[in-house]
C-alpha cells in the first residue's frame, strides 16, 4: 500500500520477527513503520471501541514520522502517549482497512 502511494520501502524487521518498515517519498517525508501486536479478543473487548482521538504529536525533532500500526484500536493511554513523543501517529484497524480499500495514506488525516 506503501509502495502505491508513491513511497520507497525498506524491510528494517528484527531477527526477532517483530515487523518494521522505513519509508520515504519524492518530497523527502520519511517513515518509521512499527506494528503493535494483536490483542487476544478478551483484550480487545475490553478497550470499548476506537479511541476518540486518531491523529496524535507533532513533528519529530528529527522530523521522521513515526507510525504505530495496530490491528485492533488503541486506548486513551495509547493515544495520550503518542500525544506526548512528538511525530507520533496511531493507525487502528478501521485506518487500517480504509487505506487498503484504496483511499491514499496522505488522505486518513494522518499527517495534519
Amino acid at each position: 500500500m506503501l509502495r502505491r502511494d508513491g513511497w520507497r520501502v525498506f524491510d528494517l524487521s528484527s531477527r526477532e520477527r517483530r515487523a518494521r518498515l522505513y519509508a520515504r517519498d519524492r518530497r523527502g517525508r520519511e517513515l518509521d513503520i512499527a506494528f503493535r501486536p494483536v490483542a487476544t479478543a478478551t483484550e480487545e473487548k475490553a478497550l470499548g471501541g476506537p479511541s476518540a482521538l486518531r491523529e496524535a504529536g507533532r513533528p519529530g525533532v528529527d522530523h521522521l514520522i513515526r507510525i504505530v500500526v495496530h490491528l485492533g484500536s488503541f486506548d486513551r493511554t495509547d493515544v495520550l502517549w503518542a500525544s506526548r513523543q512528538g511525530g507520533v501517529h496511531l493507525l487502528d484497524a478501521y485506518q487500517l482497512r480504509c487505506w487498503a480499500d484504496g483511499i491514499r495514506l496522505d488522505d486518513l488525516g494522518l499527517f495534519e
